[in-house]
């Protein structure tokens, strides 16, 4: 079957590529605060990638309230902590849960953030191991604006 008028190249490409260089625009300001987040929670301990699930919108009209829910992988064993991280909030740190057996190591919340970021959910495991996964979420209005703003 023949298609005209088509470049060759998805449409969905072409938005993750928009999306992907506008995240990656903004990561220089959010890694250094992320990065003083981690370090004051984790010390010298860095994150491996997965452990953990993070469920948001990957598009938000209002940032005042975002649904988000963070699970561990069923295939691993349980954590005893799950974070969730949002690294252009004016704090970066957004909760913790500590787990004790048998609950469940998941949490739903509604957050709010600042802008467009990418949220990060990390699992901490009482052997010190620690596991994350990143979301981009594209807030078309933050919240905090009046980090934004300055005193008045």
């Amino acid at each position: 079957m023949k298609r005209y008028g088509h470049s060759g190249l998805p449409r969905r490409a072409v938005i993750q590529g928009m999306a992907a260089s506008f995240t990656l625009s903004l990561m220089p300001r959010a890694s250094a605060g992320l990065e003083a987040a981690l370090q004051a929670r984790f010390g010298d301990r860095r994150p491996d990638t997965g452990g953990v699930e993070l469920e948001v919108s990957s598009l938000v009209e209002n940032g005042n309230s975002v649904a988000v829910t963070v699970r561990a992988d069923p295939s691993q064993p349980s954590p005893s902590a799950l974070h969730l991280f949002m690294p252009r909030n004016p704090e970066p740190w957004g909760t913790s849960f500590h787990i004790q057996p048998p609950a469940l190591a998941e949490f739903s919340t509604r957050i709010r953030l600042s802008g467009s970021q990418d949220l990060m959910a990390l699992a901490e495991w009482s052997d010190g191991r620690l596991g994350a996964t990143a979301v981009s979420v594209m807030v078309t209005l933050g919240a905090c604006a009046d980090d934004l703003y300055g005193e008045f």
